[in-house]
């Protein structure tokens, strides 16, 4: 299998070949190429900037003269088929102007077991794929040329492994499909590579039970986008049994969206399926949130147990608006969010105001028939945690003053 992938430079023009599957190839080639050829004409937002052509051959090895007839592209990308490969070094690879391979100079202790070097992708130039020989494997003569030298390499070990959406460090990686006594420790890499890090209290109590969960659904046809569409049915449930003063079964499910929640992040992450309306789902869920609490509101008030109510909501939504532009500062002024600035800001952000403790502070406010007063405790810490992040937000922020506190101390 052969494709031409351009990059997102119009003038960039990459070609990918997916050689080393040939156990499969030699299983069905005929059924396997129409099957492929069925799913290539179906429109994919992950093939948008990729043309892809299937180039029937003789099976064995991948040859410098193979690709040379396949393409008149300047650029090659040489990606095996049977490899996973982080995406950030993929970009890497494709941001090079020069012929360059893909190695891991200092494999993690918990993916040794798997990597190989050089570990397969390879950034090709054609004036310097000439110099290959015509007929020996492709892969044989990469691993001469870096043994010597004669070729640049991007290193795995070296790359930057902070990811500032995913508030953790994920150490890039690349290894070809193990075999079956290592397939367990592969899928851990790579579920574990989709947890989110500087988690709330509850997000690390529902942590494991996710990733339980997409183990078993990565392996099937469920899209998160699906995922999406029954946390969306959730929580409008939960709104509605607010509404309808069925407090307990509202909260019931308030606990349920809050696991679901994160069930469609990570699915996309394990089986690269992201796509444009996912980034929208967290304006989605902050739109469910905020019909909680003001369902919750309105229940309170009409059975006359909190008049006030609407004060405490409209403080509550406040103190949201305050929160988000503190982070939003942050993340302008240092690239960084906020919860990951500091070990005090990984620390503040277990018990800081969110959906989730909110939940938990309600659950327990209800089991103790104090649920009126729980919800004004959930408003009373929303403008808490605003204030300290605003706090926050103004020293990280403004070097103005620290130098007047240094100056005074």
């Amino acid at each position: 299998m052969s494709s031409h992938a351009t990059d997102r430079a119009p003038a960039k023009r990459s070609q990918i070949d997916g050689n080393a599957a040939n156990s499969w190839q030699r299983a069905a080639p005929p059924l396997i190429s129409r099957a492929m050829e069925n799913e290539l004409v179906k429109r994919s937002w992950a093939r948008e900037q990729i043309i892809v052509d299937l180039v029937p051959r003789a099976n064995g090895p991948l040859t410098a003269q193979l690709l040379l007839e396949q393409s008149l592209s300047e650029r090659f990308l040489i990606v095996p088929a049977n490899i996973y490969c982080d995406a950030r070094l993929l970009a890497a690879l494709c941001a090079k102007d020069s012929s360059t391979a893909l190695v891991d100079s200092n494999p993690p202790e918990f993916a040794r077991s798997l990597i190989r070097n050089p570990c397969g992708p390879t950034l090709v130039m054609k004036d310097f794929l000439s110099a290959f020989s015509l007929t020996a494997p492709f892969f044989d003569e990469l691993k001469d040329k870096i043994d010597q030298a004669k070729i640049d390499i991007v290193d795995a070990a070296a790359a930057d492994d902070y990811i500032v959406s995913m508030r953790r460090r994920v150490r890039p990686v690349c290894f070809p499909a193990p075999p079956e006594q290592n397939r367990r420790l592969a899928e851990r890499i790579i579920l574990d590579s989709a947890q989110k890090g500087a988690l709330d209290l509850p997000a690390y109590f529902h942590a494991p039970i996710e990733t339980g969960i997409i183990s078993l659904l990565c392996k099937t046809r469920i899209t998160p986008n699906q995922i999406t569409i029954a946390g969306f049915i959730i929580g409008c449930g939960a709104t509605a049994a607010f509404a309808l003063d069925r407090v307990g079964l509202g909260i019931l499910a308030a606990l349920i969206f809050g696991m679901v929640d994160g069930l469609d992040g990570k699915q996309s992450r394990v089986k690269i399926e992201m796509t444009e309306r996912g980034e929208w789902e967290h304006h989605l869920d902050y739109l469910i949130e905020n019909s909680w609490w003001a369902a919750i509101a309105f229940h309170l008030w009409r059975s006359g147990q909190f008049p006030n109510v609407f004060y405490f909501f409209a403080l509550l939504i406040g103190s949201h608006l305050l929160d988000e532009f503190a982070k939003r500062r942050v993340k302008m002024a240092r690239g960084r969010l906020l919860d990951d600035v500091t070990p005090f800001d990984r620390a503040f952000r277990l018990i800081a105001a969110r959906r989730n403790v909110y939940v938990w502070t309600l659950a327990c406010g209800l089991l103790l028939d104090a649920f009126p007063q729980s919800y004004a405790i959930i408003c009373g810490w929303a403008a808490f945690s605003a204030a300290v992040h605003l706090a926050r937000s103004i020293w990280i922020c403004d070097s103005g003053v620290r130098r007047f506190v240094g100056i005074r101390s």
